[in-house]
């Protein structure tokens, strides 16, 4: 019940919030947008709801997936407890039967939560657009798609409530959610860089390294999750060029379980779980 509460109350504060409602209202129009563009040619037309689908994955790819989501991630926990910290807020929390574990995780859910009304916010409409251009509705590929994009904003939403509680003022807040977009976005080309230079990591172990890039998880979760109902050879994308130069021999080589498409959600697990422990670890110690 003490987890309950801290959602329940957290979920009531960050709902308030200007900022959020103006990036649902982006969400919504960019995805009703994009979603209109893509399937106003098909209109009438049977079987091509699925290439609707592509048409909107592509096209909303950069804006809402690459940008938005990330961004709704960090605005809705950026500032979740150096907030009450500064308020003094925190401080009257803790005094009511709830221990700083529980804090975390009713923040880190209720948080989650806006996360995923924003999100909805702007699919649900699309699906409801993309339905009457194209009388139908590949649903399970949508819902696929929808479920990856909550679950890649949710690793957005644990780092930003770990820099919040590593940090003492919300302007520091702000500028180590800045930092952290342009690392988590840049720290592959970094890697690269270095990595080419010094020859220090090749073969299935840089593939494995390169895994760890946030959209190859993204990518590869919603190949695992369409691999259900469709064939998809069961390897990663950072192995992608040997999709396109021989599907047969991708499917016949027996891909390593650590690049196997299925294991990005091992990944994404371990995306949301290593900053929300980092984050818990430094809240448990600090002075409030």
């Amino acid at each position: 019940m003490s987890v309950t509460a801290i959602v329940r109350k957290d979920f009531r504060d960050g709902i308030r919030s200007r900022l959020l409602w103006a990036l649902m209202a982006l969400f919504l129009l960019s995805m009703g947008g994009f979603t209109y563009v893509a399937t106003r040619g098909f209109q009438g037309q049977s079987g091509d709801s699925g290439v609707a689908l592509f048409g909107l994955l592509g096209l909303s790819v950069v804006l809402a997936i690459v940008f938005l989501v990330p961004l709704t991630g960090l605005v809705v926990s950026i500032k979740s407890i150096v907030r009450e910290r500064e308020l003094g807020s925190i401080r009257i929390l803790l005094s009511l039967p709830h221990t700083r574990q529980e804090v975390i995780i009713g923040k880190f859910i209720g948080r989650a939560g806006l996360l995923t009304a924003a999100i909805l916010a702007g699919f649900v409409p699309a699906a409801i657009i993309m339905f009457a251009q194209t009388g139908e509705l590949p649903f399970f590929e949508y819902v696929a798609l929808v479920f990856v994009t909550i679950c890649f904003g949710v690793v957005f939403v644990a780092i930003g409530l770990s820099v919040s509680a590593f940090t003492s003022t919300e302007t520091r807040a702000t500028i180590g959610g800045v930092g952290a977009f342009f690392l988590l976005y840049f720290w592959q080309g970094l890697f690269g860089y270095v990595n080419g230079r010094l020859e220090l990591f090749s073969g299935d172990l840089l593939l494995f390294i390169q895994r760890f890039d946030l959209f190859v998880v993204f990518l590869d979760s919603l190949m695992a999750l369409l691999s259900l109902q469709h064939d998809i050879p069961n390897t990663s994308f950072v192995g992608g060029q040997l999709i396109v130069e021989n599907p047969e021999a991708v499917d016949a080589v027996s891909q390593p379980f650590y690049l196997q498409h299925w294991f990005a959600f091992v990944i994404l697990a371990l995306w949301i779980a290593v900053p929300l422990a980092i984050g818990y670890a430094r809240f448990e110690k600090i002075d409030l």
